[in-house]
C-alpha cells in the first residue's frame, strides 16, 4: 500500500470517480426517433419564439406568459423541459431536434400534422402496449413512446380502461393501471390544448348564391371570414326567418351548426385580452369560442375579432414565413391592448423570471464549486482552490436568492408558497448551513458537501417540477393569503429541515468514509466532521422548535386551534423529539461518535418524512395528492438513508475497533515491498 493510497484525499478521489462512472452510464439514452415527414424543416424564428412566449394569456385564473402555460403542459404530457428526437436530415443521414416548449405548442397549433406524430408519451410498461392493442418487440432501456396519432386510433379503448380503473382508489392501482390513467390524462391536456384553435383549422363550404354574395363571392369560408361578415350574416339568417325557401337556398343550417359547435366548445386559456378597464384584473380573457357567441348576439369587439384573423392566418398560412407574420400580428395586437393593464408588469416580470432561469444557473455554480473542492483535496494546501470554491458557493447560493427574490415579486407573496418552493429555499439554507460550518472548521469537507446538496436539492426541484406538472405561481387559497404568522412559520420550519438535512448529510459521509477505510474515527478529520454535525443538529433543533411553536400560532389564529394532531405537525413534532433525543444521548455519554453519527443520518429520514412524505399521505389540511412518482422518489430516499446507516450499522459491528484494525493494516503495509 502506497503512502498515497493512504491519504483520505485520494480515497476519496478514487470512489467520486468510480461513482461518477456509473452514473454517466447509467444515465445515457437515445432520444426516440420520428417517422413521419417534417411539414416544417426551418427553424422557427427564435426572436419570435421569446417574443411570443411573452405574449400574457390567462389561465387557471391568472394572467401568464404563453411559455409559461406552453411549458407546463409540456410537463404533464411529456414529463420533460423539451422535445427531443431524431429526424432524417433530408441527405442520408440523421440529426437530434430539440423543441422548446413554445416551439412545441407553436407547432401544434400552425403545423398539428406534424406535431401529431411527435413522440410524445412515454410508455414504461410493455403491458400497457398489449392492454391498448399496440404490438412491440419487448420492453427497451430507453422506454417506449407513443404519438398523439398513435394514441388517438386507440383512444376508444384507452377511455375505456382509463374509466374502469380511476374506479380504484389511487394508492390500489398497479403499475399498468396507473399508467393507463395516466396516460388518459395526459392525452386530456394536449387535446385540451391543442384543441384551442381547432376551429380555426377548417373551412366550411358555402353553397347557393345569396351565401356566397354574403361572403364576397367565396365557395370556402372560415371561422375569421364568418366572424368579420357577423352583422351581415345576422341580417342574413333574421330575415331568411321562417321561410323554408329561403333557408334553402344554400347551406345556411350547415354554417349555424358549425358555429353552434364553436360555441359549445369546451373553455380554456383566455388568448383575446380585455380592451378595456385596465386597472381591473377581474376582467376574463376570451377564448375563440367566446367571441363566436358574441358575435352571432351582435355583440363581438371588433379588436377581438381582428385578433382571431391574425391567428387564423398563423394557423393556415401557405409557408413558414405566413405563418410566422401571422403569430407576429397576434402578438403585436395582444401586446397593443394588455400592456397598460395592472397585470403586465407582472407578465413580463415571470417571463424575465423563466428567461433568466437563476435557480438552474445556481446548480451549475454549485457543481462548478463541487468540482473545485474536489480538486482542493487533492491539493489540500492550496488557499486560492479554497477560495474558489467557496466563492462559487456563494455565486450559486446568491443566485437562488435572485431566483426566490423574483418570484416573489410576481407572486406578490413570500418566498414559499408551495412544495416546490421549498426545494429552493432548502437548498439555500442547507448550502449556507455548510458553508458557515466550513468557516468554522475548515477541513474541506463542508467545502464539497455545500454546493453538493444545493446541487441536488435544486435538481431534484426542478425534477418535482416537471413530475408534478402543475403551474408553481398559481393563486393560492385564501386561507394562505395575507397572514403574517404563515409567512413567518413557513421559513422557519424549511430552515429548520434545511439543517436537519445538511446534518444527515456530514454525517451519512462520515459513516460512509469509516466503512470504506478512508479514514478512522480518531483522526482529526472525523473528529471535525463529528463537531461539525453537532452544531449543524443544534442549529436545527432550534429552528425546527420554534418553527413549530409559530406554525401553532398560525393555526391558532386561522382555525382557533393551536394543535390538530395534523400530519405535518406530527412530523414536525417527530423531528424535534428525534434531535432532542439525540442531543440528550450525546451529552449523557449513551452514544459516542459512531452512535451520534448513525442517528443523525437516520434522522434525515424523518426530516424526508416531514418535509415531502407527509404532503402524499392524502390525510390532512397539508395533503397536495398522492402520485406514484412523487411517491417512488420519496422511497427511494428512504431506502438511500436506510442503506447508508445499514452499512455504518454493518461495519461498527464487524469492527468496533476500526483504530486497532488500520494500524494492522499499516503494519502489514509496512512489511510489504512498497511501490
Amino acid at each position: 500500500m502506497t503512502p498515497a493510497s493512504r491519504n483520505p484525499s485520494v480515497r476519496l478521489l478514487q470512489w467520486l470517480l468510480l461513482s461518477l462512472v456509473v452514473l454517466s452510464s447509467a444515465c445515457s439514452r437515445q432520444p426516440p426517433r420520428y417517422t413521419g415527414e417534417l411539414d416544417r424543416a426551418t427553424p422557427w424564428d427564435p426572436a419570435l419564439v421569446q417574443a411570443l412566449g411573452e405574449t400574457p394569456v390567462q389561465n387557471d385564473g391568472r394572467v401568464q406568459p404563453l411559455a409559461t402555460l406552453a411549458a407546463f403542459t409540456l410537463y404533464a404530457v411529456h414529463g420533460r423541459r423539451d422535445v427531443q428526437f431524431v429526424a432524417a436530415d433530408g441527405q442520408g443521414g440523421d440529426r437530434v431536434v430539440k423543441l422548446s416548449p413554445t416551439e412545441w405548442v407553436l407547432d401544434l397549433w400552425s403545423y398539428p400534422r406534424q406535431s401529431a406524430h411527435y413522440p410524445m408519451f412515454r410508455i414504461e410498461n410493455v403491458r400497457v402496449l398489449e392492454q391498448l392493442g399496440f404490438s412491440h418487440d419487448g420492453q427497451t432501456p430507453n422506454f417506449e413512446f407513443l404519438t398523439y396519432a398513435q394514441v388517438m386510433d386507440k383512444v376508444d379503448t384507452l377511455q375505456r380502461l382509463a374509466r374502469d380503473y380511476q374506479k380504484k382508489p389511487e394508492r390500489l392501482r398497479d403499475a399498468v393501471e396507473g399508467q393507463i390513467v395516466l396516460l388518459w390524462r395526459q392525452l386530456l391536456a394536449y387535446h385540451n390544448l391543442h384543441k384551442n384553435f381547432e376551429e380555426l383549422q377548417h373551412d366550411v363550404v358555402v353553397e347557393g348564391e345569396a351565401l356566397r354574395s354574403l361572403f364576397d363571392g367565396h365557395e370556402r369560408v372560415d371561422l375569421a371570414e364568418i366572424l368579420n361578415k357577423a352583422a351581415a350574416f345576422n341580417d342574413f339568417v333574421s330575415k331568411a326567418g321562417a321561410d323554408a325557401e329561403a333557408k334553402s337556398r344554400g347551406n345556411l343550417a350547415q354554417l349555424r351548426s358549425f358555429l353552434e359547435a364553436v360555441v359549445r366548445t369546451d373553455g380554456g386559456p383566455g388568448f383575446l385580452p380585455p380592451t378595456k378597464g385596465t386597472d381591473d384584473r377581474s376582467l376574463e380573457w376570451l377564448t375563440v369560442s367566446q367571441v363566436t357567441g358574441k358575435a352571432l348576439a351582435g355583440k363581438a369587439d371588433p379588436a377581438h375579432v381582428a385578433m382571431i384573423g391574425k391567428l387564423r392566418a398563423a394557423m393556415m398560412g401557405a409557408d413558414l414565413d405566413a405563418k410566422a407574420k401571422g403569430w407576429r400580428e397576434y402578438h403585436e395586437a395582444v401586446t397593443a391592448v394588455s400592456r397598460d393593464r395592472a397585470d403586465a408588469s407582472r407578465v413580463a416580470t415571470e417571463a424575465y423570471y423563466y428567461r433568466a432561469n437563476w435557480h438552474f444557473h445556481g446548480m451549475m455554480t454549485f457543481l462548478a464549486a463541487f468540482l473545485v473542492a474536489v480538486v482542493c483535496w487533492a491539493f489540500p494546501k492550496s488557499r486560492l482552490l479554497w477560495w474558489g470554491s467557496m466563492l462559487m458557493s456563494i455565486g450559486g447560493l446568491g443566485m437562488l436568492i435572485a431566483d426566490s427574490w423574483v418570484r416573489c415579486l410576481v407572486t406578490g407573496h413570500p418566498p414559499i408558497t408551495r412544495l416546490y418552493d421549498t426545494f429552493i429555499f432548502i437548498g439555500g439554507v442547507s448550502t449556507l448551513t455548510l458553508v458557515i460550518a466550513e468557516f468554522v472548521v475548515p477541513r474541506r469537507i463542508a467545502l464539497a458537501l455545500a454546493p453538493l446538496l444545493g446541487c441536488l436539492l435544486v435538481f431534484f426541484g426542478r425534477l418535482f417540477e416537471v413530475i408534478d406538472g402543475q403551474d408553481t405561481m398559481k393563486p393560492l387559497q385564501a386561507v394562505l393569503l395575507s397572514n403574517f404568522w404563515l409567512a413567518v412559520h413557513v421559513p422557519t420550519i424549511n430552515i429548520g429541515y434545511a439543517a436537519g438535512l445538511a446534518g444527515g448529510i456530514v454525517a451519512m459521509v462520515w459513516i460512509l468514509m469509516r466503512a470504506l477505510r478512508i479514514d478512522v474515527p480518531d483522526s482529526t478529520l472525523m473528529k471535525s466532521m463529528v463537531r461539525m454535525a453537532y452544531g449543524v443538529v443544534c442549529f436545527s433543533l432550534a429552528t425546527s422548535v420554534v418553527g413549530t411553536i409559530l406554525g401553532g400560532v398560525w393555526a391558532n389564529d386561522s382555525w382557533g386551534r393551536f394543535w390538530g394532531w395534523d400530519p405535518k405537525e406530527n412530523g414536525a413534532l417527530l423531528i424535534c423529539l428525534a434531535q432532542i433525543a439525540l442531543l440528550h444521548a450525546r451529552m449523557t455519554g449513551m452514544v459516542r461518535d459512531a452512535g451520534f453519527m448513525l442517528v443523525t443520518a437516520a434522522t434525515g429520514m424523518i426530516v424526508l418524512f416531514s418535509w415531502f412524505h407527509v404532503n402524499l399521505l392524502q390525510v390532512g389540511l397539508h395533503a397536495y395528492g398522492f402520485s406514484p412518482a412523487l411517491n417512488n422518489a420519496v422511497w427511494t430516499g428512504y431506502c438511500v438513508h436506510a442503506g447508508i446507516v445499514g452499512i455504518g450499522l454493518f461495519d461498527v459491528l464487524l469492527r468496533p475497533n476500526p483504530v486497532a484494525a488500520n494500524a494492522g493494516e499499516r503494519g502489514l503495509a509496512a512489511a510489504l515491498p512498497q511501490s
